[in-house]
């Protein structure tokens, strides 16, 4: 009877050890039960359901630049480049580095339809022998697809730049 005191206690103390340092490992942050909360706290943009948080992020994007030379109808100049995005759901804006008229000192307005945020910005500037009425971008925050649109003063469309983007974070990285 004294060997099932001893076994009943050492199960017991040895649980409560456990329980001891598996709260030690989470209170530090070395652990993380909960995996939303994990990837929540390491992208502040989207929450679980996929939605813009109330803070704003920037963005490094990979694109493919189609620039027409003389007029619309001319072969286009084909390069990649890389460019920064930012979206400020506070403020309901967005920007990019670009050539036209959205930037980050001249933000477009941003509207929400599920994961994809859309900022544009009316325009006035006649490129390509075409005046253009309105610049816009669109950033999917479920697979990071990035797309930008010039609008003539004709209705027609036209698409600039495609890419991917991902987050990136300024030092310190904390």
């Amino acid at each position: 009877m004294n060997h099932l005191k001893v076994i009943v206690f050492t199960v017991l103390a040895t649980v409560l050890l456990a329980f001891g340092v598996l709260w030690l490992v989470v209170d530090q942050g070395w652990l993380h039960l909960n995996p939303d909360a994990r990837s929540a706290a390491a992208d502040p943009l989207v929450s679980p359901g996929q939605t813009l948080s109330k803070k704003s992020a920037n963005f490094i994007c990979e694109v493919t630049v189609s620039m027409p030379q003389r007029n619309l109808t001319s072969e286009p100049r084909v390069y990649t480049d890389f460019l920064v995005a930012g979206l400020d759901p506070e403020t309901k804006s967005g920007w990019y580095q670009g050539e036209f008229s959205i930037s980050e000192s001249r933000k477009g307005a941003m509207r929400m339809d599920g994961t994809k945020a859309f900022v544009s910005r009316p325009a006035m500037f006649e490129r390509f022998g075409q005046m253009i009425t309105q610049e816009e971008f669109t950033l999917d925050l479920s697979d990071g697809m990035f797309v930008q649109t010039l609008t003539f003063r004709d209705g027609n469309r036209r698409h600039i730049m495609k890419g991917i983007c991902a987050k990136y974070a300024k030092a310190p990285f904390n």
